[in-house]
């Protein structure tokens, strides 16, 4: 059979004496649909708008010609939401014409607007942070997307006895970032500067904090409303040094301790300044002394002075420091996978804990000798093991 046309269905639909059988193989529909549509036409001054979406497209259609021939504004608005295009623009013209004839017609319905598609949250920006100095300093850079703002960078500087010294902060655009990391790394090798997630770089800052109470030092304005915005910090471990070599290799590694000098890292690990002006006093002393009848004893002496300030500036307490400090950068220097100096580093940090002579330990050594360049005496062969 030929497809019909909407006013041939519209007239089966409204004779009684067609079976919906024949209105469902004529529209290619179930018999059900064909039922409801026909008792909505013969009732469509009182049929809802429920009821005429719900038909399928084609008895749609033909829904929307009966509801402009009642002059049912109402239900053709509905029907031009009608999934079926059809069925849709069939109603939207009926409405048209009934806003020619001067009748007041609704607005169908809008469609609704697609839900926003989730936004994945952005991952969290790497952290940076130098190794630890002579001086036990390092600074660490964590920064944070602020949205519609750009990057809020906040730059801390660190010290291990001292703690929190210096806090800045600033909101950059993306930009701006990208240029100064690329300033950052290409200073790494000169500072060791290395990545660190934000947890380990948060956990330094607010242990640093911590510091300031036990040592007496102000606390940077705003720090403390900064690390609050950032939440609970719990402890995160630094990375561990390299362990203890064989007895050969070990020796190997502290001998070459003296050679980390010649590195950018290790290049500001000096003696206390006014312990080495002290030392220079005594070495000017030496120089001008008539005590001496040749230019033999006196370059002795000069020798012995400064090999006498490497023991004397290593006591006790400065020891401890120097060989914490070396064990942590040792630590960072293995996380890097710089191996060698990192097992240099760790020799010569654990040589010092062990109580080895400062004298027989290269880098502590080159601490006071580096500062007065051709008076050094030769290297002492570390103690053998016992």
């Amino acid at each position: 059979m030929a497809p019909l046309d909407t006013d041939q269905l519209l007239a089966m639909l409204r004779d009684p004496n067609v079976e919906s059988r024949d209105v469902a193989a004529a529209a290619g529909v179930a018999r059900e649909d064909a039922a409801r549509a026909a008792r909505l036409v013969a009732n469509v001054t009182k049929a809802t708008a429920e009821d005429a979406l719900a038909l399928p497209a084609p008895l749609a259609i033909v829904a929307a010609r009966a509801a402009l021939a009642a002059g049912r504004a109402d239900l053709l608005a509905a029907l031009a939401a009608h999934p079926g295009k059809e069925a849709a623009k069939e109603a939207k013209r009926g409405l048209h014409l009934l806003r020619t004839r001067g009748v007041a017609v609704p607005e169908p319905p809008r469609p609704p607007a697609p839900a926003a598609a989730p936004v994945a949250p952005e991952p969290p920006l790497p952290c940076y942070a130098t190794a630890i100095d002579g001086q036990g300093e390092r600074a660490v850079w964590i920064p944070r997307s602020i949205a519609g703002k750009g990057i809020e960078i906040a730059q801390a500087v660190l010290s291990d006895e001292q703690g929190l010294l210096e806090l800045q902060l600033g909101v950059i655009g993306r930009k701006e970032w990208r240029k100064l990391l690329e300033g950052l790394l290409d200073k790494g090798a000169a500072m060791g500067i290395g990545e660190l997630d934000r947890a380990r770089a948060v956990s330094l800052v607010a242990a640093a904090r911590a510091q300031n109470d036990r040592s007496g030092r102000r606390v940077p304005e705003g720090a403390d409303l900064w690390l609050g915005q950032l939440g609970p910090a719990a402890p995160v471990a630094e990375p561990p040094p390299p362990g203890p070599l064989p007895e050969a290799e070990e020796r190997e590694a502290l001998a070459a301790s003296g050679a980390l000098h010649d590195e950018p890292l290790f290049a500001t690990w000096m003696a206390d300044e006014a312990f080495l002006r002290e030392v220079a006093a005594k070495l000017d002393e030496v120089a001008v002394s008539p005590l001496y009848v040749d230019d033999r004893q006196r370059a002795e002496q000069l020798v012995r002075t400064v090999a006498d300030a490497v023991d004397r500036y290593l006591d006790d307490g400065r020891r401890a420091v120097l060989s914490r400090r070396l064990l942590a950068v040792a630590g960072h220097l293995a996380s890097r996978g710089d191996a060698a100096r990192a097992q240099a580093a760790a020799a010569a940090g654990r040589a010092l804990a062990a109580g080895a002579p400062a004298r027989t330990v290269p880098f502590a050594r080159l601490l006071v000798e580096k500062a007065f360049p051709g008076v050094a005496a030769p290297p002492e062969p570390p103690p053998e093991a016992a």
